[in-house]
């Protein structure tokens, strides 16, 4: 190799070198912008939002416990100040998520090509609405389930659920609804790399229902069967609806 290659070979290096570090600085000033507006969210949500927050998410609860008795229970002194700051926290990355968002947009849009960003575009919203939607059908059977839970409780106990727990579930069970929802995006990812196509899903419908089963049985939180049916309903739907996606993503290739 001559000394005019190896120079070469070492700007080329050096120059590589350079656009990692300032790929990795730029990756850092946004993670920190991100922190901050997450930051700013949670002290909105601790002084402005938090009491309308856990009234909305409590209200699954606070129904029955309205209509046959009891109360909300806190055992430890510090649990008030713990379940305000969590809540808090996610008051405050539910506010920053917009902005979240688009620091990652700025940071990957520029390595993506048109037909990747165009992509992009088209599946970013409507990977939002369905776990948005999701979130919506989850919280909408929770008062039925909640209530059926509850009346499985032996005769003459008195229902006192904990702050901490009750507050977990209903998220957990919210977030379970809206990832259970992102099946078409998944779905549609598999067949644009062409795992899957629309024949395919027709054809084994059957295993796909087993396989919705499954699924909704290990992410439903109380893994009782009236949640898992609630959520294997509109997951079949959705399964059902994904196959006339994937063949407009067929017609389209």
């Amino acid at each position: 190799m001559t000394e005019r290659d190896e120079n070469v070979k070492t700007v080329s290096e050096f120059g590589r070198e350079l656009g990692l570090v300032e790929h990795l600085t730029e990756l850092r000033s946004r993670i920190i912008r991100s922190l901050i507006y997450v930051t700013v969210g949670t002290v909105a949500g601790w002084c402005l939002l938090y009491p309308a927050f856990f009234k909305a998410l409590s209200e699954p609860v606070a129904l029955y416990l309205s209509k046959h008795g009891g109360s909300f229970l806190i055992t430890g002194v510090a649990d008030g100040f713990f379940i305000k700051m969590q809540m808090s926290v996610l008051i405050g990355i539910m506010l920053a998520f917009p902005l979240i968002s688009w620091e990652g947009w700025a940071f990957v849009s520029p390595g993506l090509t048109r037909e990747e960003k165009k992509g992009l575009w088209l599946v970013a919203p409507l990977s939002i609405l369905l776990f948005v939607g999701g979130v919506a059908a989850g919280y909408w059977v929770l008062p039925a389930g909640i209530n059926w839970l509850a009346e499985q409780n032996p005769p003459g106990a008195v229902y006192m659920p904990s702050v901490q727990q009750t507050v977990t579930f209903i998220l957990k069970m919210c977030l379970a609804f809206g990832l259970a929802f992102q099946m078409p995006v998944v779905l549609m990812f598999l067949a644009k790399v062409g795992i899957i196509n629309s024949a395919l899903m027709k054809k084994y419908w059957r295993q796909a229902v087993v396989g919705i089963s499954i699924v909704a049985a290990v992410i439903t939180p109380s893994n009782d069967w009236f949640s898992m049916t609630m959520m294997c309903i509109p997951m079949i739907v959705l399964y059902a609806l994904s196959i006339g996606l994937v063949r407009a993503i067929e017609r389209r290739r």
